[in-house]
């Protein structure tokens, strides 16, 4: 990679590092290109060099999480030696993730964008995609009889952890992350 190719990857870095940060403390309607350009140090047609605008901004944050997400799944996949390690070692990861300060305040301070932004990411739509196609593929799903049953299990199975993460953290009871996992881990194999 050449001086200018190291230097574009810098300030694209720098942009979604700080985004990540403004988004966290203020949510994503309260957050300006100025706010970024400005914590870095770059003019704002620099900005739109990178990203059209707030938004696609956020969606680049948003798509680099759901980057992250998958290398940790693809991670648990390799430890896993059972069905039954595989959903815990995925649900753990995904909530030990989550719940690092900053990436917390930034779901909880942005719940609808991120909903819109990560359910239209080509990243999630792949995850369901290759689990789709590892239910059709097992032996403990038979009692799936429709295609569509494989999809909407695949589905529930990506959706349920953000969105208990999400009501538990408004909830008065605190719950460990090895608590949220062993549930979700719990109610799938059960039901697999």
């Amino acid at each position: 990679m050449g001086l200018r190719e190291e230097n574009k990857e810098r300030v694209r870095k720098a942009i979604l590092k700080n985004a990540l940060k403004f988004f966290a403390q203020k949510g994503i309607a309260h957050t300006t290109v100025h706010d970024i350009v400005d914590a870095i140090g770059i003019a704002r047609g620099t900005f739109y060099n990178y990203y059209h605008d707030i938004d696609d901004v956020f969606d680049a944050v948003v798509h680099d999480m759901n980057l992250e997400i998958k290398a940790v799944l693809m991670e648990s996949r390799k430890k896993a030696d059972s069905l039954y390690d595989y959903l815990y070692l995925s649900f753990k990861g995904y909530f030990d993730f989550i719940s690092t300060p900053t990436i917390k305040k930034f779901h909880l301070n942005n719940t609808a964008h991120v909903r819109k932004s990560t359910y239209e990411n080509p990243i999630l739509l792949s995850l369901i995609k290759d689990l789709n196609r590892d239910l059709r593929e097992s032996k403990q799903t038979t009692f799936l009889t429709e295609k569509h049953e494989y999809l909407l299990l695949s589905i529930m199975l990506v959706g349920s952890p953000p969105e208990l993460f999400l009501a538990t953290q408004q909830s008065s009871t605190e719950f460990s992350n090895e608590q949220l996992a062993t549930f979700l881990t719990k109610t799938f194999y059960k039901l697999l």
